[in-house]
């Protein structure tokens, strides 16, 4: 269970993330059984550089090392293999033996990286939730577990983007929130909160009479995705705790409709800067193609809106309906500054400031 930032405390658990156990390299789990790799196996790699990153050549492929790695071009890493039920694999460094000493018992393994430190250092983005949420594949999954409550709960999550409402997105962005940031606060717990649907999923498809192979790929499927949600509420309260940009991501289901995935940044007023809130959005629909919006909210009035499609025809079509947009923002209170409509994709964006992993204090019994 992940705790909301207001259940933080210095004094009622102890840190999950210790000084000096980190960085770690980090592999998918696919990828490393692909190279063989076992739990606890001990392994060596080759530092190199290719471009400008600097990484672990493994059995032919080519690792990119973690921030903060002290490591030298050349240098040949002696690594122990960790093997994680979610999330990547971990690559524990051990101390190098030298060559005219004999090598005595294998090293106590290293503390393991929390769940939460797994969550913590996952790559952004949401795309096996994204997966989960499209249209007829979690109702597939539903309709195998006979259960109809659960498909009812789904039905009534999933949004229409043919009736959006700012209510309906109001209580959609609640529940993404989490269970527990509600609890924490006092306040009932949503009953659309896609985090609970997904582990009741979990907990049905393990009691099935049978466990197949069909089985075990969902249930890995199903949890996955729940890392997305969790790894999205880990970072919002670590880089709220550490003072940086407040950021949360979430994906927001459509019953007629793709999956969208949102996430939002703020950055406090600086100067003369008034406060900004940047929402961005990420689709890839059936009928426009991928695409992507960003809106900044400048003070409590002012927008700027740049979006890059990759249909040059869905760019045309955006072009055309500015002045309408503009009028309807102006009626909901607000002034739209600008507005670009790109063809192609969006540029790669700067890595957003990571939490450092220490410090971090989680009260696990909220």
């Amino acid at each position: 269970m992940i705790p909301a930032a207001d259940s933080l405390s210095v004094n009622r658990a102890g840190p999950l993330l210790l000084e000096g156990r980190l960085p770690m390299p980090l592999i998918e789990a696919g990828a490393a059984r692909e190279l063989g790799l076992r739990d606890g196996q001990v392994v060596q790699a080759l530092v190199q550089v290719r471009g400008d990153k600097l990484g672990l050549l493994l059995r032919g492929r080519f690792i990119e090392t973690p921030a903060g790695a002290n490591w030298q071009v050349g240098q040949t890493v002696t690594l122990r293999v960790q093997a994680s039920p979610v999330g990547p694999w971990l690559l524990l460094q051990l101390p190098s033996t030298p060559a005219s000493v004999a090598p005595g018992p294998p090293p106590a393994p290293q503390a393991p990286i929390s769940v939460v430190g797994n969550l913590l250092f996952r790559p952004s983005g949401a795309p096996d939730l994204s997966a989960l949420f499209k249209p007829g594949v979690l109702d597939a999954l539903l309709g195998s577990v006979a259960r109809p409550d659960l498909q009812a709960q789904w039905t009534a999550m999933r949004l229409s983007m043919a009736s959006l409402s700012p209510e309906a997105l109001r209580l959609a962005l609640q529940a993404a929130v989490g269970s527990e940031a509600l609890m924490a606060r006092g306040q009932k717990p949503p009953s659309d909160d896609p985090k609970q649907l997904l582990r009741k999923l979990l907990t049905a498809l393990g009691s099935a009479d049978t466990q197949t192979e069909e089985t075990e790929t969902t249930v890995h499927q199903v949890k996955r995705a729940i890392d997305d949600l969790e790894s999205a509420q880990v970072h919002a309260v670590q880089g709220q705790t550490q003072g940086l940009q407040e950021m949360f991501r979430l994906v927001l289901p459509f019953g007629d409709a793709d999956p969208v995935e949102l996430a939002f940044e703020r950055r406090p007023a600086s100067g003369d800067q008034a406060q900004t809130l940047t929402v961005n959005v990420h689709s890839n629909s059936r009928d426009f193609g991928e695409l992507w919006l960003k809106t900044e909210l400048h003070g409590q009035s002012e927008v700027t809106l740049v979006m890059w499609a990759l249909q040059a025809e869905v760019t045309e079509k955006a072009r055309l309906r500015a002045d309408a947009l503009s009028t309807e923002l102006l009626g909901a209170g607000l002034v739209m500054r600008s507005f670009q409509a790109i063809h192609g994709a969006r540029p790669a964006q700067a890595a957003a400031p990571a939490p450092s992993g220490s410090g971090l204090i989680l009260d696990m019994q909220a």
